[in-house]
């Protein structure tokens, strides 16, 4: 159903939709908003889903919209743990609204991409990566808020972190079926996530730095192989990757409160 409206005006129109939605998760009671809040996530592939449809196929589909779900979700979750103010959250909701559109552009430039070549490509794989890893942080602070087990911190690492890998990777070929090789380096990469999870659980880290902590690894370790499947991979690449991980872990280490 496209209500005579163009691809652009149905980002836009997802966007706002979704916008509202968010803000919503407040007016609800708190027993329903777990419930809510998975509603909101079905409801934004729902919407990606339509405002995207012309040139999707199934992997596409499958694929394609992973980022803009966990996005939805992300920032949904994120959103309980802010200061119940207004101030606070409204601020946040258009941060979403504006970064969601800009994501479903993204996903819109890899949608036709994969059909004909456009310059728009190496723009839209840098969003999807910056989306990828705000998304990955933002979760991560939840999955610390609820003070697991230390295993409990490494399988929903694990989780959370395949399939917005397997989204990146795929992005770089677009192939119509699944490769083997992009599951197994998913895989691969999202274990090691999750053993610094369950390490960083020891650690004590506040919920902000253990989240900076972990998207900065998959920072690291998700750029660096993306370089390397894009034969881009030089010494200079390397060096400017391990140099923000090494900084990142070194400010980690001098603002952790050793003493308890």
């Amino acid at each position: 159903m496209d209500f005579d409206l163009n691809k652009r005006q149905k980002i836009i129109l997802s966007s706002l939709i979704l916008t509202i939605g968010l803000i919503s998760t407040q007016l609800v009671d708190f027993s329903l908003r777990f419930i809510f809040l998975i509603l909101l996530g079905i409801f934004s592939y729902i919407l990606s889903l339509w405002a995207l449809w012309d040139g999707l196929n199934k992997m596409k589909a499958l694929v394609l919209l992973i980022l803009p779900t966990f996005y939805t979700l992300a920032v949904a979750s994120f959103y309980f743990l802010l200061p119940i103010r207004w101030l606070t959250r409204l601020p946040v909701a258009l941060f979403f609204g504006l970064s969601f559109y800009l994501l479903l552009l993204s996903e819109n430039v890899f949608n036709v991409a994969s059909i004909r070549t456009i310059p728009l490509y190496r723009a839209a794989s840098t969003a999807n990566f910056l989306f990828t890893l705000i998304a990955t942080f933002f979760l991560f602070n939840v999955i610390h808020a609820f003070n697991l087990a230390f295993f409990w911190n490494g399988f929903l690492v694990a989780a959370v972190s395949f399939p917005l890998i397997l989204q990146t990777l795929w992005s770089i070929e677009m192939a119509d079926k699944l490769d083997s090789e992009v599951f197994f380096h998913s895989l691969i990469l999202s274990l090691i996530l999750g053993e610094l999870g369950m390490v960083f659980s020891f650690w004590p880290l506040t919920t902000v730095m253990w989240s900076l902590s972990l998207a900065s690894a998959m920072y690291v370790i998700l750029g660096l192989l993306t370089q390397h499947l894009r034969s881009r991979l030089t010494q200079r690449i390397i060096e400017e990757y391990l140099l923000v991980g090494v900084g990142v872990l070194l400010f980690c280490f001098f603002t952790t409160s050793w003493s308890g």
